[in-house]
């Protein structure tokens, strides 16, 4: 992976093939930030969806600077309810919740921020809709108040890497950190999936040396889901 990324990322103002959506209802934007040119595949870049768990990135940045935790190692407690997922089932910090997309985990957070600071954020960081009005606990999830586009996602990525965002840079900096899943001497992957309501979800951004470009990545249709829209995107940026 590394070697393709790497190319992609060199090749991108030259790259325009489709990504392979297969039976998916698919579309996808990819921004180039040094040259500013966008490819934008599929009909529903400018349709509203549930962000689902790529909220976390922003859920994220709004605990530390609030001080809702600590840092992203502090760890909270599991309430010992089990739920789906077994890596769900036990203490987290947020760097190992992110990873796994522990979803109590970041409802913690959130009933921590509060309503208020919340929407706060939510405005002020100009995320889709900014609409946080819904249950505190899942607004970000299906059929929740919180709406945001695959253009829209772009442009949060593409402020987040530009350090353009009204947060502290230790801030900035510790959100691309924990949503790193790839990382050389010379690039680096980042991203976060997200599923709900029929909806898969993956955002992102991929850079080498000083070259940056960020994504988002959504499917829709019988069995959509983050990890389905992420095996899309790398298949995409591997080319």
């Amino acid at each position: 992976m590394p070697k393709l990324l790497i190319l992609w990322i060199f090749i991108l103002p030259l790259f325009a093939k489709e990504p392979n959506f297969g039976k998916y209802d698919g579309s996808a934007v990819v921004l180039d930030l040094n040259s500013s040119e966008k490819m934008v595949f599929g009909v529903r870049a400018d349709e509203r969806l549930s962000p689902c768990s790529t909220f976390k990135i922003l859920n994220s940045m709004i605990a530390l600077d609030s001080g809702a935790v600590k840092d992203e190692n502090e760890v909270i407690k599991w309430d010992g309810v089990k739920r789906e997922y077994p890596a769900w089932n036990q203490d987290h910090t947020m760097r190992s919740a992110i990873a796994v997309s522990t979803v109590w985990f970041y409802q913690e957070l959130a009933s921590r921020i509060g309503q208020m600071r919340m929407r706060e954020y939510a405005s002020r960081a100009k995320y889709g809709n900014a609409d946080t009005s819904d249950a505190l606990r899942s607004f970000w999830l299906g059929g929740g108040s919180l709406k945001i586009s695959l253009n829209e996602q772009v442009d949060f990525l593409s402020r987040l890497m530009r350090n353009d965002l009204e947060f502290p840079q230790h801030v900035m900096d510790t959100a691309r950190d924990i949503m790193t899943l790839e990382k050389s001497d010379t690039y680096l992957l980042g991203g976060k999936t997200g599923s709900c309501g029929g909806v898969g979800w993956f955002v992102g951004f991929v850079q080498n040396h000083d070259k940056t470009a960020v994504f988002a990545f959504n499917i829709k249709g019988d069995g959509a889901n983050g990890v389905e829209a992420k095996k899309i995107a790398l298949e995409y940026l591997e080319k």
